[in-house]
């Protein structure tokens, strides 16, 4: 498995192609083997794929905005071949679908058609959770993630270990659950041993990255393991905050 960085973490910092270069550069010092470029500003791609070629950073996946995957498909496919990203992720469902199970159906219907654009350009598409799909159930009773799980069969899930952990479930079951085919990329996320549950870097919180690393060994379809720091931006040193996550990690990921 590779060790690599969820770029939104440093979002305030790859607002402009000139700092994006520059990201890109500290992320490779510290350490970390490919990215995923999302939150970032506008960036052609042939730049981006310069400055991806250019520091030996793979970028392996992306969140792309709802618009364009609904919308400007053909083109988010073009440009995810241009710079050599195999997945084409979606970060969050909107709130406007979160309401109630016919909301919900509805965000399942209007991503056939991209979705299926997307498979048939030999891209994978792929879904990163939060905790709210854990909250949000279906009549009989079963939760919104697991019903993507068993029915959205063709969709690869980016996990997020905090958010599955913040629900109240087990990242080392649904690892097993998702299985080796729909999960390629996973995100390592902390979470502090506080009443807040607060975010923090990878190895100053209660996660056990030990046993959730051995859950990815034998799931077997884990390529990437992304830290995914939300808030790092908001501390003195960024850069810092995804480095004391590389250190930890580093000896564990292999």
């Amino acid at each position: 498995m590779k060790l690599g960085a969820q770029l939104f973490s440093l979002r305030k910092f790859i607002q402009t192609p000139e700092d994006i270069r520059t990201t890109f550069g500290k992320v490779k010092a510290i350490g970390f083997e490919n990215v995923q470029f999302s939150g970032g500003g506008p960036i052609d791609a042939h730049e981006l794929k310069a400055i991806s070629e250019e520091t030996g950073l793979p970028i392996v996946c992306t969140h792309s905005s709802p618009d364009r995957i609904l919308n400007d498909t053909e083109a988010l496919i073009a440009e995810h071949k241009l710079f050599g990203c195999p997945v084409i992720g979606y970060g969050c469902m909107p709130k406007e679908f979160r309401k109630g199970e016919r909301d919900v159906m509805e965000f399942f219907e209007e991503l056939k058609a991209p979705v299926q654009k997307i498979l048939d350009s030999g891209l994978r598409f792929a879904y990163h959770n939060h905790a709210f799909e854990f909250e949000l159930k279906t009549p009989e009773g079963e939760t919104i993630y697991d019903y993507m799980l068993r029915t959205c069969t063709d969709w690869q899930f980016i996990m997020d270990t905090y958010w599955v952990e913040f629900a109240g479930h087990s990242a080392v079951d649904y690892i097993a659950k998702i299985g080796p085919d729909r999960l390629t990329n996973i995100h390592y996320k902390d979470m502090a041993n506080t009443p807040e549950r607060e975010i923090c870097a990878c190895g100053t919180g209660v996660l056990d990255f030990e046993a959730i690393t051995r859950a990815c060994l034998a799931n077997g379809g884990v390529e990437n393991v992304l830290i995914e720091q939300d808030n790092a931006v908001n501390f003195d040193d960024p850069f810092g905050q995804m480095a004391t996550g590389f250190a930890h990690l580093r000896p564990i990921i292999h």
